[in-house]
């Protein structure tokens, strides 16, 4: 008798996979404008054009705290003389590694898995591209075995941590088709503090303001993805994954970029960044509804949105008719972490989860380089033990 294939059977994208534990880990100390301003005022003249921008930018943000390293207060942050690249790998590979270690906990204690449970490992980081990566380091913490499947992601920015939990996706279902249980440990972190001052010292040298001091913030976040054949009856569903897609927006490579100096890393944001976004949402949105048989109004759904800022959460929000409802978590977010780069979509998704009652289908969504779009459908686990 011939062996038959195992095939999951999407039924409106329902295929099986579940993000079963979600951890997030910040740093204690919140930074608000007042702390920025300081700092910028004791290495530049306040009377230059530059600086004046970049205050006033400050000022009108939206964000009332970001979540940081205390490097303010740090000596080697606090010469004349600034940190190099070097400074900020060393910073990464203490505090970023401990950060995420922590988030990974978390997951791992709500999804009722063990570490030594886990197939396969995704990180995802836009502040540090070191080797062995964030992947490794991050593994050997947690005790992972030394037969688990690694991946690396770079290049990603902001769009990280939906890339990342695309790739997880993909993967567990790689491994349905192959009749094996995946349990894929998604990891982001980014340590954007210190990178402030290698960006205050590019606009110094340009004499033009960034918006990068203003906007980012540190973190690390985990989830745990799981196939149907790893969900046994005591792991919990958080959310379902029913779909996913990316795509790139048309002639816009040069608009959100990250570029490495001797310093650290410099992201260039142009002033399309807005409205690219909102003009690259409609397409990936309609082509998951059509092909999930699912509602092709975007109100229909609550928004995990990346809160890359201001104005693009109100772009969006315009070009997709959304109520400030739909899009709670992301203005929460925003307003009391800043932009934590490929950690904010993941913060987002476990804050509309704790905000009470929603909308049963969620849309994911979150912006980067290139500038490209990530972005899937998610459905709430009523039951936590829903299938």
């Amino acid at each position: 008798m011939e062996s038959q294939t195992f095939v999951p059977q999407p039924v409106h994208g329902r295929i099986g996979l579940a993000i079963t534990g979600i951890g997030m880990e910040w740093p204690d100390h919140l930074m608000d404008a007042d702390e920025l301003q300081g700092y910028i005022e004791k290495f530049y003249d306040m009377d230059e054009k530059w600086v004046q921008k970049m205050v006033k930018l400050n000022r009108h943000s939206m964000i009332e705290t970001r979540p940081v390293l205390d490097l303010i207060n740090d000596p080697v942050w606090n010469r004349q003389t600034p940190p190099d690249i070097k400074d900020g790998d060393r910073i990464f590979r203490h505090h970023g590694v401990e950060l995420s270690y922590r988030a990974c906990q978390k997951a791992l204690e709500e999804s009722c898995i063990s570490v030594d449970q886990l197939t396969h490992i995704v990180a995802v980081t836009a502040t540090n591209t070191g080797c062995p990566g964030l992947d490794h380091l991050v593994a050997e913490k947690l005790g992972m075995s030394s037969t688990a499947e690694r991946i690396l992601l770079g290049g990603a920015g902001c769009a990280g941590g939906m890339a990342a939990i695309r790739v997880a996706a993909d993967t567990a279902l790689s491994s349905s088709f192959r009749e094996k249980p995946a349990r894929l440990l998604v990891i982001a972190c980014e340590l954007s503090s210190p990178q402030i001052r290698a960006e205050l010292e590019a606009s110094s040298a340009e004499q033009k303001s960034r918006i990068g001091p203003i906007l980012f913030s540190d973190g690390a976040a985990a989830v745990v993805v799981c196939n149907s054949l790893a969900l046994r009856p005591e792991i919990p569903r958080v959310f379902l994954l029913d779909d996913w897609t990316t795509a790139i927006a048309p002639q816009s490579s040069e608009d959100v970029t990250v570029n490495v100096d001797g310093l650290g890393f410099v992201v260039e944001l142009s002033k399309r960044v807005p409205d690219l976004a909102a003009g690259s949402v409609s397409q990936p949105f309609q082509r998951l509804s059509s092909f999930n048989g699912a509602s092709k109004d975007p109100k229909d759904y609550d928004w995990a949105l990346h809160p890359g800022g201001y104005s693009i959460i109100r772009e969006v929000q315009a070009a997709l008719d959304l109520s400030d409802n739909s899009l709670r978590a992301s203005f929460d977010v925003y307003k009391t972490k800043g932009n934590t780069a490929s950690v904010s979509v993941i913060a987002v998704m476990d804050r509309l989860r704790r905000m009470g009652p929603g909308k049963e289908n969620v849309v994911a969504c979150a912006f980067g380089p290139g500038m490209r779009v990530e972005m899937a459908f998610l459905r709430r686990a009523q039951d936590p033990r829903a299938q």
